[in-house]
């Protein structure tokens, strides 16, 4: 998840960059709302990385 977030990041600035150069390729609300939805992708790949030690399921239920 962490990963697909950052491979999109590098291309919204690649897209971002190449649009510089002419103008009107890529609409900037298109690429704000990639990019918010890639920041959200971040933010909840690293809290699952942080309650990787937290039981959840099955097993939260049954007190292991």
């Amino acid at each position: 998840m962490i990963g697909g977030a950052l491979f999109v990041v590098c291309c919204l600035v690649a897209l971002l960059l190449s649009d510089a150069l002419s103008p009107g390729r890529l609409p900037p609300m298109l690429a704000f709302y990639a990019a918010c939805g890639a920041g959200v992708s971040l933010i909840l790949g690293l809290v699952m990385l942080e309650r990787r030690g937290v039981p959840h399921g099955f097993a939260a239920l049954e007190g292991r």
